[in-house]
């Protein structure tokens, strides 16, 4: 597989540096321009403009450090509007998301053209003729309530993470326009806090110039002035429109401009808590991404850490399993909903996109110092004993004890939760299938230790494992709904 980071996100080699909760994130910003179906970088290249138009008009420190933090988050909310996005155009979320940086939603021809190109694609004419009307009806509410979700389950993300409110209010803030016309709450001019404003204008410069030039980039920033972004604002966007040097950094120096950027902002040493709040926060979102698996990333956390500890794992290697058991599906945030949410089976391509997803992870995680062995455990979580597993195709010997106990954890989850489309497995069902399994695919001691404590029971618990949650973290507050790859396909 082509390593779709490594010109992009080069690993640090400064090892004598504390880490960093903004390397961290920086790292994960990634997951976020994969859901957000960005180009890689993206956020870390808007975060870089935006800094450099607060340079421009004097933004203070502090907020100039909250900015930064909130560029790289902006789009933390992105995977909550997934499923509902596929669920009302019938298409590929992440391409529609794609598309959609780039129309002008105030040109009616071009929100046409959207709505046609990205309604039930794969349909007959007059299923696409009548989904468009039942879009079009009340299009307003249709945006609003992506954008609703979209922008305030981010600025939760971003509190719960401990980034503070205002941060947390220019991700809320970031589709308003000057006009008034923007989403979702349409605030118009100086009312709209200057962070989002940058936001929503560094932005949209770095989504032209990636897709277009820097010139169109500048043009459409020029047009939507006085109607999207506050006419001072993009006069001092004109004012480093010749620093090619600045702009040679965005596009080719983003990882070395940014840790620069760190360190003037007040680089926020990454602590346990702070660790542990960008885990929870990052595997809600994952869970976000679809409605077949509500909470699976914590679930699976949590029965983790039981296998764990019924193993004897100290409170250390207990703590390590439960940030991998969140993290391991991040790299799912890649597969679009059109397959996640697909009601009947997958065809041999959709397959190979679904096993690339625990390589997505291991991309994005393995650019985080410090989690290297965090990496190699959530990586392996649909790796076998017998070989059968993915995406590296390791076996018995490949595999350590503490890869064994997350694999048996998220099967154990997938078999036993209930999911919208069936009712919780009974617990004898679950064991047979994993003693089926155990010391062929599966690990027989990790099964034995699930069985010691869930075997004499019928059911799941509606409400699953008790969560290990160290006295060090600060978990963000749930989402409603979300997320699976394991659950069986409906006939089409």
């Amino acid at each position: 597989m082509t390593n779709l980071l490594a010109n992009l996100l080069p690993l640090p080699t400064d090892t004598d540096m504390p880490l960093s909760l903004a390397e961290i994130l920086g790292a994960l910003s990634y997951a976020l321009d994969l859901t957000s179906g960005q180009a890689l970088g993206h956020a870390q290249r808007t975060c870089l403009i935006g800094m450099r138009l607060g340079q421009e008009i004097g933004l203070p420190a502090a907020q100039s450090s909250s900015l930064y933090y909130a560029l790289l988050m902006k789009d933390a909310g992105c995977s909550s509007n997934a499923a509902r996005m596929f669920e009302i155009f019938g298409s590929d979320d992440i391409e529609a998301k794609r598309a959609s940086k780039i129309v002008d939603w105030s040109n009616l021809m071009e929100a046409l053209k959207y709505a046609a190109h990205h309604t039930l694609p794969e349909s007959p004419l007059l299923a696409r003729a009548r989904r468009m009307l039942s879009i079009a009806a009340n299009p307003g509410a249709v945006n609003h309530s992506f954008m609703h979700s979209r922008c305030n389950r981010g600025a939760q993300i971003a509190l719960a993470i401990g980034l503070g409110q205002e941060a947390a209010d220019c991700i809320r803030h970031l589709d308003e326009h000057w006009n008034g016309q923007g989403q979702p709450y349409q605030i118009k001019g100086d009312k709209i806090p200057i962070m989002a404003r940058i936001a929503c204008i560094a932005q949209t410069l770095e989504v032209f110039s990636t897709t277009f030039g820097l010139g169109a980039a500048y043009e459409v920033v020029r047009t939507r002035s006085r109607r999207w972004f506050d006419p001072d604002l993009v006069q001092a966007a004109h004012a480093f429109r010749q620093d090619d040097r600045f702009w040679q950094s965005v596009q080719h120096g983003t990882q070395a401009a940014l840790r620069c950027l760190d360190l003037r902002t007040g680089t926020r040493e990454a602590t346990e808590t702070s660790i542990d709040s960008v885990c929870d926060a990052f595997g809600q979102i994952v869970d976000a991404k679809s409605p077949f698996t509500a909470e699976h990333s914590s679930r699976v956390s949590g029965y983790a850490v039981e296998i764990a500890e019924s193993l004897g794992f100290d409170a250390a290697r207990s703590a390590l399993m439960r940030r991998a058991g969140l993290l391991h599906d991040i790299g799912k945030l890649a597969v679009s909903n059109a397959i996640l949410d697909k009601p009947g089976p997958l065809t041999d391509d959709e397959w190979v996109i679904v096993r690339r997803h625990p390589y997505h992870s291991q991309q994005i995680l393995g650019q985080i110092r410090g989690f290297e062995r965090l990496t190699q455990i959530a990586a392996a979580h649909h790796e076998r004993l017998d070989g059968t597993g993915y995406f590296q195709g390791l076996g018995a010997a490949d595999l350590d004890l503490d890869m064994r106990v997350l694999a048996c954890a998220d099967v154990f989850d997938a078999l036993s939760a209930h999911r919208p489309y069936r009712d919780a497995l009974p617990m004898s069902k679950v064991f047979a299938i994993l003693d089926k399994d155990a010391g062929i695919a599966l690990d027989a001691d990790c099964i034995a230790a699930l069985k010691s404590r869930y075997g004499d029971l019928e059911l799941m618990p509606p409400s699953g494992p008790p969560l290990f949650i160290p006295k060090s973290a600060a978990p963000a507050p749930p989402l409603s709904a979300e997320d699976d790859l394991l659950r069986p396909r409906r006939a089409a």
